[in-house]
């Protein structure tokens, strides 16, 4: 079987299995699975961290290979080499943490309260969030392929795509994250 859908049944297992498990009789206007969802927060939320540390700091070294890490005396501090990019587990943890948020979503009955209506548009956030991280990826893609190319007259126009996309993808995560903070404000 394909590591791809060994994947893809795990992540089907957690979606259906809190269901199952989920218990008959609650109040009608609450949401069950709350720890679900802050479990998907804090995955998304490492997912983000993990990615700008690694990106941005110029004390870590990270590059794809066989899994080592080294401390140095002098910079970068820290080697890391792991079998995956951290754009890799970047996507993957926030689409972890995303799907680990839909049980809590679905299970909302009331949608009119100012509760239900942040649940609502933090629902709506992270699936254009991850619709945005997609389109991202294959941005990324795409630069990369024109780089590879002698002379690309479409490089400087896909890298002005991709810096606006950044802007937008970065600006849209503090914006879920500001709906998060008055999702959390208004729990009774």
């Amino acid at each position: 079987m394909r590591r791809s859908r060994v994947v893809g049944i795990i992540f089907l297992v957690l979606l259906i299995l809190p269901m199952a498990a989920a218990e008959d009789e609650y109040e009608n206007d609450e949401a069950q699975f709350a720890g679900l969802a802050e479990a998907g927060f804090i995955i998304i939320t490492a997912g983000i961290l993990f990615y700008s540390i690694i990106k941005r700091t110029p004390f870590i070294d990270y590059k794809k290979g066989s899994f080592s890490i080294n401390l140095n005396h002098e910079m970068p501090f820290l080697e890391v080499r792991a079998p995956l990019y951290p754009l890799d587990i970047h996507h993957f943890l926030v689409v972890l943490g995303s799907l680990l948020t839909i049980p809590h979503f679905i299970s909302c009955q009331d949608y009119s309260t100012p509760f239900g209506l942040t649940g609502l548009l933090l629902g709506f956030a992270l699936l254009i969030e991850n619709a945005s991280g997609f389109y991202g990826r294959y941005l990324h893609a795409k630069v990369e392929r024109l780089r590879r190319e002698v002379s690309s007259p479409y490089l400087k126009e896909a890298l002005k795509k991709f810096r606006r996309w950044r802007e937008l993808h970065i600006v849209w995560t503090v914006v879920m994250y500001l709906i998060l903070a008055l999702h959390l404000v208004f729990v009774d």
